[in-house]
């Protein structure tokens, strides 16, 4: 990574941080309502933990003490640090919202943490669910919506609203290309839509009750893991069931 004449490497690991600009509630049907401020309101930020000799954070730290609004850097290969879907072809001008401090980690190895943030990202790819897998760990809940209140005196009181939402929650393997398809259609496909369900090669995602489906379902949280070596990256997705 160049950064205004500075050369750090962030292959030592970065975390995506992408909060798309949705605020979701439940409503008394038992389906999910989400607000929409728009894909412009979108934040992407990245945590990195540069590492290198002191004498290479010293530089890059003066860099930062220049110019402490905006920066002008430019990513290498492996290091698509706000996402796979962002375009790095040229330079991006990014803000340092939280700066770290140098620290030897051993014998002549420093780290210095930062979290970028870019205010005007572009993207390139196309959206697409259409290659989900899950890798290791996947939730598929089904849980009983009645409530269920009991006075002082023992009494009890039961409202069974019968809407029992269905969520299902997993954590996906992709490659790059995959990412960056998953996280198009996540930042401008889903978002408050009701969608089909993808395949999965899961047959029964919300549990026995719900069957096999098909469902049609509303993507209410999502998280980009990031980069887990050169081919993988992992994304946590959670869906609602629509009632």
């Amino acid at each position: 990574m160049n950064w205004a004449g500075s050369t750090v490497s962030a292959l030592w690991g970065y975390q995506p941080i992408t909060r798309p600009s949705v605020s979701w509630i439940r409503k008394s049907d038992g389906n999910w309502s989400g607000d929409d401020r728009g894909v412009s309101e979108d934040s992407h930020e990245a945590a990195i933990n540069f590492k290198g000799t002191e004498a290479e954070l010293s530089t890059l730290e003066t860099v930062l003490a220049a110019n402490r609004e905006s920066y002008s850097i430019t990513c290498g290969a492996g290091e698509e640090i706000f996402g796979a879907d962002v375009n790095y072809s040229g330079s991006l001008t990014v803000v340092v919202v939280q700066y770290g401090n140098i620290q030897s980690i051993n014998k002549g190895v420093y780290s210095m943490p930062l979290k970028l943030r870019l205010p005007a990202p572009s993207f390139i790819g196309s959206a697409s669910l259409a290659n989900l897998r899950v890798a290791h760990k996947f939730s598929p809940n089904s849980q009983f919506d009645i409530s269920k209140q009991f006075s002082l005196q023992g009494t009890g009181r039961y409202l069974d609203y019968a809407t029992d939402p269905g969520l299902f929650k997993a954590v996906f393997k992709q490659t790059f290309e995959e990412m960056k398809a998953i996280r198009r259609y996540l930042l401008t496909t889903s978002r408050t839509a009701s969608v089909s369900f993808p395949a999965i090669g899961i047959s029964k995602p919300f549990g026995q009750r719900m069957g096999t489906g098909p469902f049609t379902v509303k993507v209410i949280q999502w998280r980009d893991l990031g980069r887990k070596n050169f081919t993988d990256w992992e994304v946590e997705i959670t869906f609602a069931r629509v009632i």
